[in-house]
């Protein structure tokens, strides 16, 4: 049954999921090319510090790191109207939802700007380094999640074609942690792209997942 919004028209589930279903890509679309543009903008910052730091440098220097700050909240917030509004009542899983609200509660710890290299350790850089610990360990176990909730249904292949796509990225960035710029560049990416892809699902799928709920009730 759709519901109507104070004096506006009424919305349907499918379409509220789809609204939020959107989140989930434009999240980390939006933050991934922020995160590259502000490479291009801050080109001395990679000369100076290379891509093992990338993005968490660009967060560095104000006003300049206001744009990468700014994209980690983007990230938090689009993961969380993503795992409430869409993926909770389209999976109805646990772990994929606390998963992606797990992420979203890493990024916003690592829009706390991290300390340079050889810099003393501070507070915020330490809150930095546990956003990375959370939202690394959460995206995982959202992807296991996603994976079991959509274990038995053959129109979610595209997302069991890429679902190992993030344990190869966190194991890439932790073999890559001697400063190694390519595996950042590959784990940051591998640990955040998959989501669009969970987000494309949900979206195309949200007429299903609204006849299943009525069935199951």
């Amino acid at each position: 049954m759709s519901e109507r919004a104070a004096g506006g028209p009424a919305v349907s589930p499918a379409v509220r999921i789809r609204r939020n279903a959107m989140a989930g890509a434009m999240g980390p679309v939006g933050f991934l090319t922020v995160s590259f543009a502000m490479a291009l903008l801050r080109p001395e910052l990679i000369r100076a510090q290379g891509w093992a730091s990338w993005p968490s440098s660009m967060a560095v220097g104000d006003p300049a790191g206001v744009g990468q700050i700014m994209a980690f909240l983007w990230l938090a917030g689009c993961y969380t109207v993503f795992a409430l509004g869409a993926l909770r009542p389209a999976l109805g899983d646990a772990l994929a939802t606390g998963g992606f609200l797990a992420i979203a509660a890493g990024d916003v710890l690592l829009a706390f700007t991290t300390d340079g290299p050889g810099a003393a350790r501070t507070w915020h850089g330490a809150l930095h380094l546990a956003g990375v610990t959370i939202a690394t360990v959460a995206t995982l176990l959202a992807a296991v999640g996603v994976s079991r909730a959509t274990r038995c249904r053959p129109d979610w292949r595209p997302w069991r074609s890429v679902a190992w796509v993030p344990f190869a990225a966190a194991a890439i960035g932790v073999m890559g942690v001697a400063d190694v710029g390519w595996a950042k560049v590959v784990y940051v990416i591998g640990i955040t792209a998959p989501a669009a892809i969970v987000a494309w699902l949900v979206y195309r799928d949200a007429d299903r997942a609204v006849r299943t709920d009525r069935t199951a009730t």
